[in-house]
C-alpha cells in the first residue's frame, strides 16, 4: 500500500503523463495568459516556443529559461483553460511545472520558491474561485 508521498508523487506524475500526451503545443494557453506582458524574458516568444519549454520541464528534460519565467509569473487565473482546443487544463499543467520547477518531485530546484511562502497555492485557489469578470481584472491591475 501507497504512503501519502507516494500517492501525491503518483497523481503528479499521471497528470504530467496526460498532460504530455494530449498537449500539442499550438500555444494558445500562453497567448490568453493576462501575465506573459509583465516580463521582458517573454516578449517576441510565441506560445509554441514557451509551451514546448513546458513539455521538456515535465518530460524532465532541459527547461527552457522562458519556460521558467512564465512558471514563475503564473498567477493560476484560468484564462487559458478555456483557450485549450485540446481541452488540456493549462492551468494544472503549469502547476504541475511549477511543482517541478521547485523541486518538489524530487528533481533538482530550477527557480527559487520566493519567499517560501506555505499559503500560496492556497491564495492561488481563492484568486481562481473568484473568477473575476475582465473589466474587474482590468480594474485589479492598474
Amino acid at each position: 500500500m501507497k504512503n501519502e508521498t507516494e500517492q501525491l508523487l503518483s497523481y503528479i506524475e499521471s497528470n504530467i503523463a496526460r498532460t504530455l500526451a494530449d498537449c500539442t503545443t499550438c500555444g494558445k494557453c500562453f497567448d490568453a495568459c493576462p501575465m506573459t506582458q509583465y516580463s521582458d524574458k517573454l516578449t517576441g516568444k510565441t506560445g509554441g516556443q514557451v509551451v514546448t519549454g513546458i513539455r521538456a520541464l515535465l518530460a524532465g528534460e532541459t527547461a527552457t529559461t522562458e519556460a521558467l519565467e512564465w512558471t514563475r509569473l503564473c498567477t493560476q487565473s484560468a484564462r487559458c483553460v478555456p483557450a485549450c482546443p485540446e481541452k488540456v487544463n493549462p492551468m494544472l499543467m503549469m502547476r504541475l511545472a511549477r511543482i517541478t520547477a521547485l523541486g518538489s518531485t524530487g528533481g533538482p530546484a530550477l527557480m527559487a520558491d520566493g519567499k517560501r511562502d506555505p499559503n500560496f497555492f492556497r491564495r492561488i485557489n481563492a484568486f481562481s474561485a473568484l473568477q473575476f469578470s475582465d473589466a474587474e481584472v482590468a480594474a485589479w491591475q492598474r
